[in-house]
């Protein structure tokens, strides 16, 4: 059975809201707590002889050796039923019984043992220990302990008040609140210095959408600072994420200051301008402490805008169609390489999986391309020869089509079929198609005189070589 997630906003008080922190607090303790003991466990079967005889009969006997492995888990209690009863024994010996119930007790135990279980199998790095306010989310595991029921969510000894959107102008909503609900998540986040709570509530179904998105194919290229969508009907061009600059230069201000202070305040720890290694005391002025709080509620509206921003933008690409066809990048050597802060700050990945998610919701189907293979930047459909572009080259200039560089690569994408692309449908469907991307490069030109947009869109790149080449501008109106 799917399931989608509504949020709804908490209406609390302040009693509600110091207990709601104990109760946070009390979790961060029992995560620290379990994963100490897990840590210590692991150490422990480690060191066990049979360990080392189970890894070397692995490669020849590999049932043999899971059974050893298993065998050890139970010796040692490395096993998650083992360790929430060690979480619930802490938490009924302390001042932790006041507080959370069993459900809660379980969720949070087997979040600890799963990191580091993950970190036993090299599926993920060493867990760290959780500082103070780094428990953001608790679940139930059902919708018992933290229960939601007549409007309201009980919470052990804490009824608490939900805000309802009295408006719902589309229905969602309504629709949420009509389901089955699994069961129930509180979530907190920072606002200045100060948490705000919300409900999240797990349902059963498909969520109601705004709009219904057509049943036609899509073709996706997302550069490091561009988006292309091109159907056959329409296409957009845009800057990825563009507005989010003006947070991201805040950001980099307040940083520069809480290193100065850093810097002048721990001189101990400093040696030819850069951080000594090993462990260091820092202190800290109010006035550090205070951009410290500023940085990260800077960090908290970058992040909701992102979100907000990707949202818009999916709504925007689903809106030409539902079957999304785009090439499988990889992000993360995107990152290490020469575009580390611009892919941290604009998350394209995010962005996929939003879009992902969005694509399925509305019924519609997700196709991943081989970028390696497929080579859409370098593929000239008429001669179907293959030619390599450089970083600086916006445009495809090949066989008398010149177009902008991404928006012919989600061209391509858009008619990839079968590990290719069909040049033979676009060659005959071309001149209908060069009307619908040449209309998104017009209605880019007019935001660019509104404000300075990135050069990665290679317009005026476009500009320069329609005036060079045939005298008068290549984007024309389409009456």
């Amino acid at each position: 059975m799917s399931t989608f997630t509504h949020e709804l906003n908490l209406d609390i008080n302040n009693f509600q809201y110091r207990k709601l922190n104990i109760k946070f607090n009390c979790l961060q303790e029992l995560y620290n707590t379990v994963l100490s003991e897990s840590f210590h466990r692991l150490r422990q079967l480690k060191l066990d002889p049979d360990y080392s005889v189970a890894i070397q009969l692995y490669k020849t006997n590999k049932s043999r050796a899971k059974k050893i492995f298993q065998d050890l888990d139970k010796k040692y209690k490395f096993k998650k039923n083992f360790l929430q009863s060690f979480a619930t024994n802490i938490k009924n010996s302390t001042y932790m019984k006041d507080h959370l119930d069993g459900d809660t007790v379980q969720v949070i135990s087997d979040r600890s043992f799963d990191a580091v279980n993950d970190y036993r199998f090299s599926k993920s790095g060493k867990p760290r220990f959780k500082s103070k306010h780094s428990i953001k989310t608790i679940s139930g595991k059902k919708n018992a302990c933290i229960m939601f029921t007549n409007g309201k969510v009980k919470w052990k000894d804490l009824l608490l008040n939900v805000i309802y959107d009295t408006k719902d102008k589309h229905g969602i909503e309504a629709h949420a609140l009509n389901q089955k609900v699994k069961y129930c998540r509180i979530k907190r986040k920072l606002f200045n210095n100060k948490f705000k709570y919300y409900l999240q509530l797990v349902v059963e179904g498909k969520p109601k959408l705004k709009f219904q998105s057509p049943n036609n194919e899509v073709g996706i290229d997302i550069g490091v600072s561009t988006i292309a969508a091109v159907s056959k009907q329409q296409a957009i061009l845009k800057p990825f994420c563009f507005e989010l600059e003006n947070i991201q230069k805040d950001i980099t201000k307040i940083q520069r200051k809480i290193s100065r202070s850093l810097l002048l305040n721990n001189p101990q720890n400093y040696q030819d301008g850069k951080i000594k290694k090993g462990n260091k005391k820092w202190f800290k002025t109010k006035k550090c402490l205070r951009l410290q709080n500023e940085l990260a509620n800077l960090y908290r509206k970058q992040k909701d805008k992102r979100q907000y921003l990707h949202n818009c933008l999916a709504n925007e690409v689903l809106k030409l169609g539902n079957i999304i066809k785009i090439e499988k990048n990889n992000y993360k050597a995107w990152q290490k390489g020469l575009f580390g802060k611009t892919i941290g700050f604009r998350a394209p990945s995010n962005f996929v999986t939003t879009l992902k998610r969005k694509a399925e919701s509305a019924g519609g189907e997700w196709y991943d391309i081989n970028a390696y293979q497929a080579k859409l930047s370098q593929l000239c459909h008429v001669c179907e020869k293959y030619n390599k572009k450089t970083l600086s080259q916006r445009i495809h200039n090949c066989c008398e089509i010149t177009q902008q560089r991404d928006l012919y690569s989600a061209l391509l994408a858009l008619y990839y079929k079968e590990n290719s692309v069909d040049t033979d449908s676009l060659r005959n469907e071309y001149k209908s198609l060069d009307t619908v991307l040449n209309t998104a490069v017009l209605a880019l030109t007019k935001l660019q005189v509104e404000g300075n947009l990135p050069s990665s869109l290679g317009l005026t790149e476009i500009e320069k070589f329609a005036v060079g080449s045939s005298g008068g501008s290549l984007i024309k109106p389409v009456v």
